[in-house]
């Protein structure tokens, strides 16, 4: 094997790729090798090293992080794919007559398309990136992937006069290259440790509020979305339910980054 290029198999598992959430089939912004072909060594999707000089870093270190250790009794609930003018106003409602907070994570298509949705939020909820066009950055190559991050970025400080300091990837997908883009842009990466599962309740929606209420934990990173899918109205409905039910069982509401500030 030479010192330039490496197989694609190999290269993945050497990553150690992330993947958790739905897979998805989404056509590349860039070649990416096909099962038979290798991989760039440096720079594709794989590598956590840029090119063209591997030797100088392009970031100090990475962050990922799924939940928070913490004793208390906190957790984050954010909410993915937005702003959407129909569904982001009920959540934003919801969360506002609970007095509570969470963090939406952004796409910057969405961003540009409604982003006064948001106009009110900044101050009293946090907004993460969600790269601009929600491709599965596990199939980008470096370049591709911080291009995909940073037009998000932009997106969002030109709506909001904010830089985000947060980034999900979507569908979980991670390869070298996006933790690399992600850290480069000094963003910590964040998934989470529970979600909505609205495809388990589509004959008895209600069971939607015990189940969520029965992931949470102490540091808990909590999934849900305020676009896509037309069953995830489901839990947009039910989320007054779930929000009274935690406040009664003595839950405290973060956003992020004021959840990892909690961090023991």
């Amino acid at each position: 094997m030479g010192l330039g290029r490496v197989r694609r198999r190999d290269a993945l598992v050497a990553a150690g790729a992330a993947a958790a959430g739905a897979a998805t089939t989404v056509g590349a912004q860039v070649a990416f090798a096909d099962d038979s072909g290798p991989l760039p060594f440096y720079g594709g999707p794989a590598s956590l090293l840029p090119a063209p000089d591997p030797d100088t870093p392009i970031a100090t270190e990475l962050r990922v992080v799924w939940r928070v250790h913490t004793p208390q009794r906190a957790l984050a609930l954010t909410f993915d794919d937005g702003p959407n003018p129909d569904r982001t106003p009920r959540v934003l409602a919801a969360l506002d007559a609970a007095g509570v907070p969470a963090t939406f994570f952004l796409r910057g298509d969405n961003v540009v398309a409604h982003g006064a949705v948001h106009k009110g939020s900044v101050g009293r909820h946090e907004l993460g990136n969600h790269t601009f066009t929600h491709t599965d950055l596990g199939r980008l190559d470096l370049a591709a992937a911080r291009s995909e991050i940073e037009r998000c970025s932009a997106a969002m400080h030109t709506a909001y006069g904010i830089v985000p300091t947060l980034f999900r990837p979507p569908y979980g997908h991670l390869s070298g290259a996006a933790v690399l883009a992600a850290a480069a842009a000094g963003l910590t990466t964040v998934l989470w440790s529970g979600r909505f599962r609205e495809s388990g309740f589509r004959d008895q929606p209600d069971g939607i509020v015990a189940d969520a209420a029965g992931q949470m934990h102490p540091g808990t990173i909590f999934l849900g979305h305020d676009s896509g899918t037309a069953e995830r109205i489901l839990s947009i409905e039910r989320l007054p339910r779930l929000l009274a039910a935690l406040l009664a069982q003595g839950w405290t509401f973060h956003t992020v980054s004021d959840l990892l500030a909690l961090s023991a």
